[in-house]
């Protein structure tokens, strides 16, 4: 490898210091070479413009038939969304696009975010997206659901933070008569 030549030659790296170098950065060197997969991966599905990016949201953008798509990149034998907080979830709603997961583990299999997320979650994720599209009608029939209702009681904390921070007042005046 010319890399571990380059350590050895020009700084004098021995193969001890060098193998302490990498087991110090094996997550990081595994991280970013399974990013490298996704984006071939997403390369031979036929998306174009495919760029890496660090956002807490997502890994990988790419865009395919005139679509934005935001990848995360996952390389764990759990749900690919368990580790996706709340806050997480009501930022993805808010992208311009449409969020992608790609597993890699045991095999890549690339799945829309929203259908795999959690139940609780993806009414989280529903909510914020039609606050978002300033969908207010939707939102209020949205809401009429008692089970949304009692999910999204739950999770006031995160929607006032993200409403207020994202400028959502649509999010704030209907969800304030159940959440204080």
């Amino acid at each position: 490898m010319d890399l571990i030549r380059e350590l050895k030659s020009e700084y004098g790296f021995d193969e001890d210091e060098i193998n302490y170098a990498l087991s110090r950065a094996r997550g990081i060197i595994f991280g970013f070479a399974m990013e490298y997969r996704a984006r071939r991966i997403l390369q031979e599905m036929d998306f174009e413009n495919i760029k890496s990016v660090d956002m807490p949201t997502h890994d990988i953008e790419a865009e395919k038939n005139g679509i934005k798509y935001y990848v995360e990149v996952k390389a764990s034998k759990k749900s690919p969304t368990r580790e996706y907080s709340a806050y997480k979830v009501a930022m993805i709603a808010l992208l311009d696009g449409v969020h992608l997961t790609l597993s890699m583990i045991p095999k890549p299999n690339l799945l829309l975010t929203e259908e795999i997320l959690s139940e609780p979650k993806r009414i989280l994720y529903r909510f914020f997206k039609l606050a978002y599209m300033k969908q207010s009608e939707e939102l209020k029939v949205f809401l009429e659901n008692e089970k949304n209702r009692e999910v999204l009681d739950s999770y006031s904390n995160v929607i006032r933070t993200i409403s207020n921070r994202y400028h959502l007042p649509i999010a704030l005046d209907l969800v304030n008569p159940f959440s204080s």
